[in-house]
């Protein structure tokens, strides 16, 4: 992860929240929360995390380890992770050697860090999963299965499984006890840029209007990267299908990819304007789930990538995750053979990234700045441009897009805890 962190520090993120419907024409100015510089990433006991506490609106907020516990704390998770091998001797005291024959070296070497981490950790709150598996002959489909399983799950997670699980516990106590993580820190509205497009006056912070931010921002725009999480359906929303083929007004009927995929083509173009080569391109990478994957590459098929060119949209799938029964982490199992899995949140999509091999591919490509945007926030796109001149202009690693809260409304916020 070093080549990662270091990465990071050199690109400046912006998060681009989602806005909400229904909002008063009063408050359609662009509310940033100052984002993060080299102290913040090199001293991270300045951080953002949701409060009510805050006037600032944002639906996400990142550089927070989640959940609380100290810095020692997390350090014993790692130590503790790090000393997990693959040992098979403690499997082989659980397992017969004719189940074990069974499984393949990728399920054997999974398994047997489970169970190490499983008995080192005091607790055999997973042997429920390997215990009193019956003898070779019976099941054994449902065996090589589960070990696999448990291999795909042990990769898809920074640190493996028992690294998933240490977490959980820590989580899980703090959640019994009524712990909170940020008791010893105090939280205060953070500084931020307001850019109205109404207000013809430089903001004091930048120094610059709502359309000198906007030409600063297309300095840089030939730099950056688009990410778009898209991992939800629009159930929610009364809509069977994937929310990015939602449409986005009655007038045009243009579905939310076509409208992102437009703007960044235009934006492409404007690139090509301002810099003199036509051969940039600006990729957009889409996070998707196991539920919106067909869908949406069926979108995209049926559309002819809304004119994207070979290659310059990237998929990438986020995994689920194991399922807990208890206060203890226990595996939550589906069926005998069959641990259950549920989705994870948009914060996968960093991972995912590193994962992949996209942040040092961008990283030698040059680009600067990687955005990223909600599936259902089409509005957020008049903001872009400033926000992304304000970043350039104050050096910023990380910037987040809020809107202005109104006191007492049901919605998170961003918050400087100190």
């Amino acid at each position: 992860m070093a080549k990662f962190a270091t990465a990071i520090k050199l690109l400046s993120f912006l998060l681009l929240s989602p806005s909400r419907s229904g909002i008063e024409s009063s408050r359609g100015s662009v509310v940033l929360a100052n984002g993060f510089t080299p102290s913040h990433v090199a001293h991270t006991s300045s951080v953002y995390t949701h409060s009510s506490a805050s006037s600032l609106s944002t639906q996400c907020a990142y550089l927070l380890p989640r959940g609380g516990g100290s810095q020692s704390t997390s350090s014993a998770l790692f130590t503790t992770t790090n000393a997990v091998q693959s040992d098979i001797g403690p499997a082989l005291e659980v397992i017969s050697q004719e189940n074990w024959d069974l499984l393949s070296d990728r399920g054997k070497a999974a398994l047997s860090r489970l169970i190490l981490y499983d008995m080192t950790s005091g607790h055999n709150g997973q042997r429920h999963v390997y215990g009193d598996w019956p003898e070779a002959g019976v099941d054994d489909e449902g065996k090589i299965a589960l070990a696999e399983q448990i291999a795909d799950l042990d990769g898809s997670y920074p640190g493996g499984l028992p690294a998933y699980l240490s977490k959980a516990k820590v989580l899980l106590k703090e959640s019994a006890d009524g712990t909170n993580p940020f008791a010893e820190f105090e939280a205060s509205v953070p500084e931020g840029e307001s850019l109205s497009y109404e207000d013809p006056h430089a903001n004091a912070h930048t120094g610059m209007t709502f359309s000198e931010a906007e030409e600063m921002g297309l300095t840089g725009i030939a730099d950056v990267v688009f990410v778009l999480v898209a991992g939800g359906l629009g159930e929610r929303l009364g809509y069977s299908g994937i929310k990015l083929s939602l449409e986005t007004n009655l007038l045009t009927n243009k579905s939310y990819l076509e409208i992102y995929s437009k703007y960044i083509q235009a934006m492409q173009r404007m690139a090509h304007i301002k810099t003199g080569r036509d051969h940039i391109r600006i990729p957009l990478v889409i996070m998707t789930s196991d539920d919106t994957d067909p869908l949406t590459r069926k979108l995209l098929d049926d559309n002819n990538n809304f004119g994207f060119d070979e290659g310059q949209v990237i998929i990438v799938k986020q995994d689920k995750v194991a399922a807990l029964s208890n206060g203890n982490a226990g595996l939550s199992m589906k069926s005998n053979w069959k641990i259950e899995t549920k989705p994870h949140g948009h914060g996968d999509v960093h991972h995912l990234l590193y994962r992949e091999g996209l942040v040092d591919k961008w990283y030698d490509e040059g680009k600067k700045h990687v955005i990223f945007l909600q599936d259902t926030n089409a509005l957020v796109i008049n903001s872009i441009l400033p926000t992304l001149g304000v970043s350039i202009k104050k050096g910023f690693h990380m910037n987040s897009i809020c809107i202005p809260r109104l006191a007492g409304e049901a919605a998170g916020a961003i918050a400087r805890l100190e």
